[in-house]
């Protein structure tokens, strides 16, 4: 292997993870504000507790809880998501490296009648 195909190989893993990530930035981002909603309705009703009316009070904990419920809903899906999706890398890089697909040559012969020797140095049926 040469040093530009080494490069190369390390560039594509690395853009194939900065994409897998910008692909979730979204996703972070949403929860982080349902988290940031959730903790000001919260704040909000600390320091309005005895200006605000008791409709305004108790609207402002409803959301706080619900913002909370769906933060917690998304880290937990988007936590569960990234573990897949990891896994899923995971198994596919084994695989790659089992069976390389520029050395078709070196992968096993699935077909055990074909892995008989007499067929082993043939290329095709006819013999000349």
């Amino acid at each position: 292997m040469t040093a530009t195909t080494a490069q190369g190989d390390r560039m594509n893993r690395k853009t194939r993870g900065h994409g897998l990530f910008q692909g979730m930035g979204w996703m972070i981002g949403t929860v982080s504000l349902l988290f940031l909603i959730s903790a000001g309705l919260e704040l909000f009703v600390r320091q309005m507790f005895r200006q605000a009316s008791v409709a305004t009070i108790l609207l402002a904990l409803s959301l706080a809880r619900w913002s909370y419920v769906l933060g917690s809903g998304g880290l937990i899906f988007l936590t569960v998501w990234w573990l897949l999706k990891w896994r899923s890398l995971r198994i596919q890089r084994a695989v790659m490296r089992e069976y390389p697909p520029t050395e078709p040559g070196r992968r096993p012969v699935e077909n055990p009648v074909l892995a008989d020797p007499q067929f082993l140095g043939q290329r095709s049926h006819c013999k000349p």
